[in-house]
């Protein structure tokens, strides 16, 4: 049975999240690039990644996993590469300060690379990408997560042994950028925690239970004993094993962390930044990513298809709707939220 769902101002979530993480013991700095990601990821329609967080970041700080004030530095780096600690701050305040890293070191050599040690959920992996195109870069990004997190069987296995482990790029144009944001697995562990919430099935080919077996119920998967997530491309699900596995060699490997150890760090982020001037002049990259949109989207729609989109294009129209008629969040959801506020003594706004 499907929970029922309300619809709230961006607003009003907005301020009940700031409250949420001030009361938390997060800095005004913090909070806001917090919350705002986590509204940013609910206004474009990416819900497993939005304000249901709220409720897993709050627990994560009262068991010490997230430490809001935590120092984010270099520990080692070169002209083109660095590796940034980020001391188990919020994941997205981690993510937040690794931007004019790797913008900077690429404005200077062309290509930079900078990964995460000690991070927590860095949310939505589009956005980073697409800060990074704002800066006229094209922008490519890797996340994976720790061993307990792991929820993705290897292509041929039933045991889970990957993370779902995004993959995103971002493109300046002339306008808003080109943003590509996907996980490697058929489906994310967010989807599936929205779908136990909601009382809603799993669609078909997505997970197994802990036998090995096709399965829609999202109980299954989380057990016990759990279940696995399958590799994306199903029945071809090698090609998306195969991505999978260049997530950990870039979000953990190259940063020094074994996958197969559990460790305490939540996230491993990879950030590359290419700056289109160490090739050809920004104007004539964008216009050259314009020609690219204009001649892929002349296409001729398929049936049952009224036009052909770009990545990024969807999120964005969800985003200028869900501004005007809300973000709708489950009530359970909700119930969980304001159980975490009167738990931290926040004082929240009114919410009606």
């Amino acid at each position: 049975m499907e929970s029922r769902v309300e619809q709230f101002s961006a607003e009003t979530l907005r301020q009940v999240g700031l409250v949420l993480f001030r009361a938390l013991g997060a800095s005004r700095e913090e909070a806001a690039i917090v919350v705002n990601e986590l509204i940013e990821a609910s206004l474009m329609g990416v819900d497993s990644h939005g304000v249901m967080r709220y409720v897993q970041y709050a627990e994560e700080i009262w068991s010490g996993q997230i430490k809001p004030g935590a120092v984010v530095e270099i520990v080692r780096q070169t002209p083109s590469t660095a590796v940034v600690d980020c001391g188990f701050n919020f994941g997205a305040v981690g993510a937040h300060r690794m931007i004019p890293v790797v913008c900077g070191k690429a404005a200077r050599t062309g290509v930079a690379c900078v990964v995460s040690r000690n991070s927590n959920h860095v949310g939505r992996l589009g956005s980073w990408v697409e800060r990074i195109a704002s800066h006229n870069m094209l922008g490519l990004a890797t996340v994976n997560v720790s061993k307990s997190k792991h929820a993705v069987a290897p292509f041929g296995g039933r045991e889970a042994r990957l993370g779902t482990n995004a993959i995103a790029w971002a493109a300046p144009s002339s306008g808003r950028p080109i943003v590509f944001d996907a996980s490697t697995a058929m489906i994310s562990e967010g989807q599936l925690r929205l779908c136990a919430h909601t009382g809603q099935p799993v669609p078909e080919g997505r997970i197994l239970d802990a036998a090995g077996h096709p399965t829609t119920d999202p109980r299954a998967f989380y057990g016990p004993p759990p279940g696995a997530i399958l590799p994306f491309g199903m029945p071809l699900g090698h090609k998306g094993y195969g991505l999978g596995l260049l997530v950990e060699v870039l979000g953990a490997c190259l940063a020094g962390v074994a996958v197969g150890e559990e460790t305490a760090q939540r996230n491993g982020l990879c950030l590359i930044a290419i700056s289109p001037d160490a090739f050809i002049s920004a104007d004539q990259f964008r216009r050259l990513i314009e020609d690219l949109r204009a001649y892929v989207t002349s296409s001729a729609p398929a049936p049952g298809y009224e036009e052909v989109l770009m990545p990024g294009d969807l999120e964005q129209r969800t985003r200028a709707r869900r501004l005007v008629e809300g973000i709708p969040v489950p009530i359970e959801i909700w119930d969980r939220i304001l159980a975490v506020a009167r738990q931290a003594g926040a004082k929240l706004p009114l919410t009606s």
